[in-house]
C-alpha cells in the first residue's frame, strides 16, 4: 500500500511538474522578439520624395536604392569645383556603404556611424533651362544637411555641416512621371 501511495505520490508530481514546466514555456506573457522595421521608401512621383528616400539610403546603406535616385547623367559637383559622374559617384558611395556594412576591405575605415540628415521640407523653384536646354519639369532647391561618420570606435569622426543644392528632373518611367536627380552640388554655408 505504501508502494502504491508512492507511486500516486510521484505521478501526481510528475503530473504536476510537465503543466508547471509547459505554462512557461507557452506562457503568452513572454515578450516576442523585437524585428527591425523595414524601410520605407516613397514614390519618386513627388520631388520632395528624393530627399527623403535618400535619407533612407543612407539610413540603411542601400546601394540599389540610392541608384534609382540617379538621372543617368547626374553628376555630384564638390566644393572645390571638382566633380564626378554618375558611375564614379555610385563607386564612392558604394565604398562609403561598404564601410558602414563593416565589408570594406581595410577594417580600419569601418565605420562604426554613418548618419544623413537634410532639412526637410523645403522650397523647390521651378527652372526654365538645365545644362543650357529648356526643360519644362526642372526644379531647384537648396537645403542644410549633416553628415556623421565614425571610424574604428571614435578615432576619426568626421562631421559635416554644410549645404547642398539639388537639381531633380521629371523623367517617364514605366509609364509613369517621376523625378531624378541631375545634379547636386556640396556648397558652402
Amino acid at each position: 500500500m505504501l508502494e502504491n501511495r508512492m507511486k500516486y505520490a510521484f505521478l501526481a508530481f510528475a503530473v504536476f511538474a510537465l503543466v508547471g514546466y509547459s505554462g512557461c514555456i507557452l506562457s503568452p506573457d513572454e515578450e516576442a522578439p523585437i524585428v527591425p522595421p523595414v524601410a520605407t521608401y516613397k514614390p519618386l512621383t513627388d520631388k520632395e520624395n528624393i530627399i527623403y528616400n535618400l535619407m533612407q539610403c543612407y539610413k540603411e546603406h542601400n546601394l540599389p536604392r540610392y541608384e534609382e535616385l540617379l538621372d543617368p547623367g547626374f553628376v555630384w559637383h564638390n566644393q572645390d569645383d571638382t566633380f564626378n559622374d554618375r558611375a564614379t559617384d555610385i563607386l564612392q558611395t558604394s565604398k562609403m556603404f561598404a564601410a558602414a556594412n563593416n565589408k570594406y576591405p581595410d577594417p580600419k575605415l569601418w565605420l562604426d556611424k554613418l548618419e544623413v540628415s537634410i532639412t526637410q521640407p523645403g522650397t523647390w523653384y521651378k527652372m526654365t533651362e538645365l545644362d543650357g536646354v529648356p526643360c519644362d519639369d526642372c526644379w531647384d532647391t537648396t537645403r542644410d544637411y549633416y553628415i556623421t561618420a565614425v571610424i574604428s570606435g571614435g578615432s576619426t569622426t568626421y562631421i559635416g555641416n554644410d549645404r547642398i543644392r539639388f537639381i531633380a528632373i521629371a523623367v517617364m518611367k514605366d509609364n509613369q512621371k517621376v523625378y531624378l536627380l541631375r545634379h547636386m552640388y556640396d556648397t558652402k554655408q
